[in-house]
């Protein structure tokens, strides 16, 4: 009986996990950039992997801070066994963000300095790294494109062009 119960709480697992990341697994798919402008000053996207949110206050011609956060969703946090390993970057900016070994459930959050309010396109990008049940490892990444407007930089139609910027993945590699 034990050994029943056993095999059918492994299947019950497995299916879970199988359920869950079929929906997951994937390339980013971001194609638009979110425009930061003086009105529109913040971010707010979650999807099946987290909470992304974004903060900034555009000033035509001067450099300005983009303040982001990411928090992994509870199904997500549900399926790690260990703490994770998360490192930021972005493409167009010296920027970098660090943090080993943080709780699943760790309130990501930093800032990037030096965006100018001049219609430029910046590319944001993230990664955690953690066990999960399986055995196996996730590889959680995370993008977020944005540009910060600028009124007399360009056509006013630039700001409401280009929705979204965010998107993520979930891959998860299973010991053998």
């Amino acid at each position: 009986m034990t050994k029943i119960r056993c095999i059918r709480e492994v299947l019950t697992v497995g299916a879970a996990l199988l359920a869950f990341t079929s929906g997951t697994v994937g390339v980013a798919a971001a194609d638009h950039y979110f425009t930061f402008t003086q009105t529109g000053t913040t971010f707010d996207q979650t999807d099946r992997n987290g909470r992304f949110t974004g903060q900034a206050q555009t000033n035509p011609g001067h450099a300005v801070p983009m303040a982001w956060s990411f928090r992994i969703s509870p199904a997500v946090q549900a399926i790690a066994t260990s703490p994770m390993d998360c490192s930021a970057g972005h493409m167009q900016l010296n920027y970098h963000d660090n943090h080993p070994a943080v709780p699943v459930d760790y309130f990501w959050h930093s800032t990037v300095q030096g965006n100018q309010s001049n219609n430029k396109k910046y590319d944001l990008f993230g990664n955690c790294t953690f066990r999960v049940q399986g055995p196996g490892t996730a590889n959680l990444k995370f993008v977020f494109h944005y540009s910060m407007f600028c009124g007399p930089c360009g056509p006013a139609s630039f700001a409401a062009a280009e929705p979204g910027g965010y998107s993520s993945t979930l891959d998860i590699a299973y010991d053998r």
